[in-house]
């Protein structure tokens, strides 16, 4: 296995039993069997190394969610099986790389949504970009305020945190858009 993916395991392993801000370069360094020096070889921080574990974690389940309700379903799953490294990531200077793993989870789950609308068909790809990235923000917003704020988490109080009528309102966001461009155009 390469070294950098042996430091994020071993950070990931150490988050759960530690807080990001008690990981030390020199403990990392250690559980990997390796000096300090080369931990600065691939990274220039712990923050750093936080950054590849979330560009290479996937959350299972989410490329086969078929609606909203879906994903934020796998999305909980995810953080029940990774809660206190989660959760260490959270209360640290890093919450933003989860934020922004979260998002990303969401975006690709739109795009997907998206694009199995007949209707999509009919807007251009910054028309769809536009829509999904709305969502995306609102969905990943709510989700990581939820993982903030809850010390008391549960499938169905996340899944009554949102409006999952919406995904039947994306095909109707979608005619209100060329009914919009129609009108202006005549």
């Amino acid at each position: 296995m390469k070294t950098e993916y042996r430091f994020a395991e071993a950070l990931k392993s150490m988050m759960s039993e530690l807080p990001l801000e008690d990981i030390s370069v020199a403990a990392l360094a250690r559980r990997c069997k390796v000096n300090r020096q080369t931990f600065y070889y691939h990274f220039h921080n712990i923050y750093d190394l936080l950054a590849l574990v979330y560009l290479n974690e996937t959350i299972p389940g989410i490329d086969k969610a078929k609606n909203s309700e879906e994903m934020v379903t796998a999305i909980y799953q995810y953080y029940v099986n990774n809660k206190r490294f989660v959760d260490s990531t959270i209360s640290s200077a890093g919450k933003d790389l989860f934020k922004e793993f979260i998002y990303n989870n969401c975006y690709r789950s739109f795009m997907r949504f998206i694009n199995n609308i007949f209707e999509s068909k009919k807007i251009t790809t910054n028309d769809k970009k536009n829509i999904v990235r709305y969502r995306a923000f609102a969905y990943s917003s709510s989700i990581v305020y939820y993982f903030s704020t809850r010390r008391n988490t549960n499938l169905n109080s996340i899944l009554a945190c949102f409006c999952f009528e919406n995904d039947e309102n994306m095909r109707q966001e979608i005619k209100d858009l060329l009914d919009y461009r129609w009108r202006r155009k005549t």
